[in-house]
């Protein structure tokens, strides 16, 4: 079967996330066939940019079309409740752009109804399908490093790349860094912490949030936050992200200390886009892999269409979405600042 796609707002990231792979290299089985945004202008010229067919002047037109199968929610993180609700209860396939919702509790009740038959409910941190991915969790869980003992991750945008009325400083929208940048470290170090078993090899146990320190850049906004974690298991770890350090910035880097070794995974968000690779350092020395260089959106759409086509499992479900934001919510309490709030 072909994977008819539609666009839930004519976004930045939806360019990057769908138009881009399936125009080159191109995804067998999918295609591109409407956009849906607040006005129809707005949409027929994203359409017409993007070679869609289709386009509608509101995201409900969009998802009650019969000539749509799946849909990229890539609307504010604040939006992301409603319309991925709207879409699963059309019975849409749905990938859902990270972060999953404006807060935990948004996400489990996007969660709860994630179970419409043969619906497809996919959070889109992109990262994940990548090879590298696979990667890291074959290192550690082959003991490489030893018992995992620490876990480290950055990712920083310098503050030239986004203006004051970008909606990254809107509380109400899910601004701040954790949000838009912060997530994907706290993705990074669950990750590796699950890869090995002997720190319990299972990624539905989340780590304490010890403490959180925030720069406060707008009200309840986070310009910076760092927070340090702590898992049943004895692991500790943290997690920075900032949206106003000047540039030059830290690369999104992964550390992971184990009792044997360290490994240093630079640039795990997006390997396409800059230089990556793959730094084990144990008693032997130290050795140095390059990434395969292939685009993440790609691998994350190939997912998504062997969801849909094949039922074949994956890893960021809606229930890991939950998991994920419940991180989110507590470094905002911990470092006192407001968790996003439920838009209705």
């Amino acid at each position: 079967m072909t994977v008819r796609i539609g666009l839930v707002a004519a976004s930045r990231i939806a360019h990057q996330a769908v138009y881009a792979p399936l125009h080159e290299p191109g995804v067998p089985g999918v295609e591109l066939v409407a956009v849906g945004a607040r006005d129809l202008p707005r949409a027929e010229a994203a359409a017409a940019r993007w070679g869609a067919p289709l386009a509608f002047g509101s995201y409900a037109e969009l998802i009650a079309s019969p000539d749509v199968d799946a849909l990229y929610v890539g609307t504010p993180a604040g939006l992301h409740r409603a319309w991925a609700l709207a879409a699963i209860e059309a019975g849409k396939h749905v990938l859902v752009e990270k972060p999953f919702a404006n807060n935990a509790d948004d996400a489990r009740v996007v969660a709860a109804v994630d179970a419409y038959p043969g619906v497809v409910v996919m959070e889109a941190f992109h990262w994940r399908y990548h090879p590298l991915a696979a990667r890291i969790t074959e290192l550690i869980g082959s003991g490489a490093i030893g018992r995992v003992t620490r876990a480290e991750g950055v990712f920083d945008v310098p503050i030239g790349q986004i203006p004051p009325t970008d909606i990254r400083w809107d509380l109400a929208l899910g601004g701040g860094a954790t949000m838009d940048l912060g997530c994907y470290p706290i993705q990074w170090v669950r990750h590796a912490v699950a890869a090995c078993p002997e720190t319990g090899g299972d990624v539905t146990v989340l780590p304490e949030v010890v403490s959180a320190t925030a720069v406060e850049s707008a009200p309840g906004i986070d310009g910076a936050l760092v927070a340090e974690l702590r898992w049943p298991s004895g692991a500790t770890g943290s997690i920075g992200s900032s949206m106003i350090l000047e540039a030059p910035h830290r690369v999104a880097t992964l550390v992971v200390h184990g009792t044997a070794g360290t490994l240093t995974v630079i640039n795990p968000l997006a390997p396409q886009s800059g230089p990556a690779e793959v730094r084990l350092a144990t008693e032997a020395g130290t050795s140095i892999e390059p990434v395969d260089p292939s685009a993440t959106y790609f691998h994350q759409l190939v997912a998504f269409r062997d969801a849909i086509v094949d039922g074949t499992p994956f890893p960021t479900t809606a229930a890991d979405g939950v998991r994920n934001m419940q991180v989110v919510d507590a470094c905002y309490q911990a470092a006192g600042l407001p968790i996003r709030p439920t838009l209705t």
